[in-house]
């Protein structure tokens, strides 16, 4: 089994070198995905042989970091300074959700009831992410802004339904596609994996994670589908702390599914899973706060404001860039990093207006042309 998955991976890598060698510069989202995968499986093999496992890590890098030099990202389907003028039309339209919407709107209803159950864990975590946050960026603020903001109460709705949302469809994801994907790896190699030291299996699947986390993120960038639903999250045009849960559940479900998955996959401990979810979560808050913070050489290392703030960025050159979730370093491997020394977006969002309260967004990319 391991000479095989070594003969598939050279071939897979060969073949993209060959393209690349012929003038083939641009990675496509399926060529995103196998060689992710590639990535992925010698990370997880160097827990067992480290000798092979980075050999392949740093040949699949090596692959991946020429791909990035040579070809751009192919683009949000709908970049921002390019909207059709049937979008904007559509957006000024008052909603009249089909059939597909309106079952959008009654399993929301379900989450809603969910999250209503699981309501004193919710509000408590709300309540002290607002005690930490909220004097943050008021001493540290990139810009003046009033802390009931416009569309605050929207944000508390994504806040409460979302998390809801999300683990239900985690698991659902785990227990489908996460058991089908178990089949295809040994036995033997997932019960080795889940028997190495805890911090191996950390460090392992940190890495997985947040190689699969930038997959799937730039995949609901590239793929039609996926960007009518992750367009909600990129339409706010104010960031802070409460703006990191204005999102489509079905989009946020998609996005962590793609980190997560593959470390369920491999036969990663629930430790390292719970690193992950930790980590993540915490990071996706501070990344959005309207905070002045540049943390000096370690915006280089770590995931801050202004690394991600570039990626809501309402400007042409920041376009298609810093996907990663955790590690910048990422995306300079791919060759999407676009981060500025000294300054910071002028503007958020995208050219189309999305509509206003939680059940409307949540239609929205169901009614998109």
């Amino acid at each position: 089994m391991l000479a095989l998955f070594l003969l598939a991976a050279v071939a897979l890598v060969g073949r993209h070198a060959i393209r690349l060698l012929l003038g083939g510069g641009k990675l496509s989202v399926p060529g995103l995905g196998i060689q992710s995968a590639i990535l992925i499986g010698a990370i997880a093999l160097a827990t067992q042989k480290p000798a092979i496992g980075i050999a392949g890590v740093f040949v699949a890098a090596g692959v991946l970091a020429g791909w990035g030099r040579l070809g751009r990202p192919t683009g949000s389907p709908i970049p921002p300074a390019a909207v059709p003028p049937e979008a904007a039309q559509i957006a000024g339209q008052p909603d009249r959700p089909g059939i597909g919407g309106i079952v959008v709107v009654l399993l929301t209803s379900a989450l809603v009831l969910g999250a209503l159950r699981m309501r004193g864990e919710i509000v408590v975590a709300m309540v002290v992410l607002a005690i930490i946050f909220i004097p943050l960026e008021r001493l540290f603020a990139l810009r003046p802004r009033q802390i009931l903001r416009r569309g605050w109460r929207t944000d508390v709705v994504h806040y409460l339904i979302n998390g809801a949302a999300l683990k239900v469809g985690i698991i659902a994801a785990v227990v489908v596609v996460g058991t089908v994907l178990r089949a295809f790896v040994p036995v033997s190699f997932r019960t080795a994996i889940a028997a190495s030291p805890s911090w191996a299996q950390i460090v392992a699947a940190l890495a997985i994670t947040t190689v699969g986390g930038y997959a799937g993120h730039r995949a609901a960038h590239e793929v039609p589908l996926l960007w009518r639903f992750h367009r909600v999250h990129h339409s706010i045009r104010e960031l802070d702390w409460l703006a990191a849960n204005h999102l489509h559940p079905l989009d946020q479900i998609f996005v962590r599914s793609a980190a997560v998955l593959p470390v369920y996959a491999l036969g990663f401990g629930r430790l390292s899973l719970g690193a992950f979810v930790v980590l993540t979560t915490l990071q996706a808050i501070f990344v959005h706060a309207n905070v002045r913070l540049t943390f000096g050489p370690l915006r280089w290392l770590i995931a801050t404001p202004q690394f991600h703030h570039w990626h809501h960025a309402r400007e042409p050159e920041a376009y298609n860039s810093n996907y990663a979730g955790e590690f910048p370093a990422v995306d300079a491997l791919f060759g999407t990093l676009y981060l500025p020394a000294q300054r910071w977006p002028a503007q958020y969002g995208i050219d189309e207006h999305e509509p206003a309260g939680y059940l409307r967004q949540l239609v929205w990319p169901l009614r998109a042309a």
